[in-house]
């Protein structure tokens, strides 16, 4: 789910923009939590509390310019978070260069012109694919849709979220080279999970949101637990 932040100081702007964008995405199927500011110090202390945003739409003018001084300190933290400044100042679109915005929107807004920055955004953070030649065919599936390799002698199993299975040739080795880092973990030598869909963790198996049972060798447990509380924390301050 994203979470998306609008910050903005104008409530008859807000009281069109809101709907707008909320219909935006519901045409895209898209589920998200949106969050409504009034001024950039009140976004960014919700930040600094730990609430993760994946997008921003910001107006660029406050008082003594502070949406381009906000976004400017969010790079200068190396704050990938995406950007969309809204303004009705065309002025202001070089000036906020350095700030690295995804989009911009000049006031007042057109539905088809934030449709655009919607799509923009969502094409840009498109879940990861993979590509397997297996023996039905070609596949191409995001990472998402992954819940775990098995591997039985040189065939690999994968497993789908959606209960099937596919059969490509390989070893676990050679396709922990291919898959993100942080993504997947080894729990036995017969397995590769996908960290995103493990549910629990006890002594000595994962069980997933599928409710596959994984086993995990003895002398891994502790190396397994610790990646995945580490991407739990991790995931909880990004999208």
């Amino acid at each position: 789910m994203y979470k998306i932040a609008v910050c903005d100081d104008d409530t008859v702007f807000l009281s069109s923009f809101r709907p707008m964008l909320e219909e935006a995405l519901a045409a895209r199927k898209v589920s998200c939590q949106l969050s409504i500011f009034h001024d950039p110090a009140d976004l960014m202390h919700a930040m600094k509390a730990g609430e993760p945003f994946s997008l921003l739409f910001l107006d660029i003018y406050y008082d003594t310019e502070k949406g381009i001084r906000f976004a400017r300190s969010l790079r200068k933290k190396n704050d990938q978070t995406d950007i969309v400044f809204m303004t009705a100042l065309t002025d202001y679109a070089v000036e906020s260069y350095d700030a690295a915005p995804l989009h911009y929107l000049l006031k007042p807004i057109e539905p088809e012109k934030l449709e655009n920055a919607v799509d923009r955004f969502l094409e840009k953070n498109a879940p990861q694919k993979l590509h397997f030649m297996t023996t039905k065919g070609h596949l191409y599936t995001p990472i998402t849709n992954i819940l775990f390799f098995e591997i039985y002698g040189h065939e690999i199993v994968i497993h789908l979220t959606n209960g099937t299975k596919e059969t490509c040739i390989g070893t676990l080795k050679g396709l922990e080279q291919l898959l993100p880092d942080l993504t997947f973990v080894r729990p036995h030598r017969s397995y590769l999970v996908n960290l995103e869909h493990i549910a629990e963790i006890t002594r000595y198996q994962i069980r997933l949101s599928s409710e596959d049972i994984v086993p995990v060798s003895k002398n891994l447990y502790n190396d397994i637990l610790n990646s995945f509380i580490n991407y739990a924390n991790q995931s909880s301050i990004s999208f």
